[in-house]
């Protein structure tokens, strides 16, 4: 995949919340990509691999935030409740 970098200017008191560059490029790219996923530009699956996290992580991850994940079409609300289906089944066994 393809990428770009940025160059972004933050206010010094702002930093100061952080531990450290890397936590802050972290913050900023989790929230863009979930900025991406609730806006419909990618799927809940896309935004999971792209943070390197599960999709049930993902869900998890949403709900701290206190986002809700369904702003899917239907082909993806399909898709997400196939997948909570397989979910289930597995943590059954």
């Amino acid at each position: 995949m393809a990428t770009i970098t940025l160059t972004l200017e933050l206010p010094e008191e702002i930093l100061i919340n952080f531990n450290g560059i890397n936590e802050i490029r972290h913050a900023l790219y989790e929230n863009f990509i979930i900025a991406q996923r609730q806006q419909g530009n990618i799927s809940l699956g896309k935004a999971a691999e792209l943070l390197g996290i599960s999709y049930s992580d993902f869900f998890n991850l949403l709900g701290q935030k206190g986002l809700s994940f369904i702003n899917a079409n239907p082909e993806e609300l399909n898709k997400s409740y196939q997948h909570f289906e397989k979910m289930m089944a597995q943590a059954k066994q």
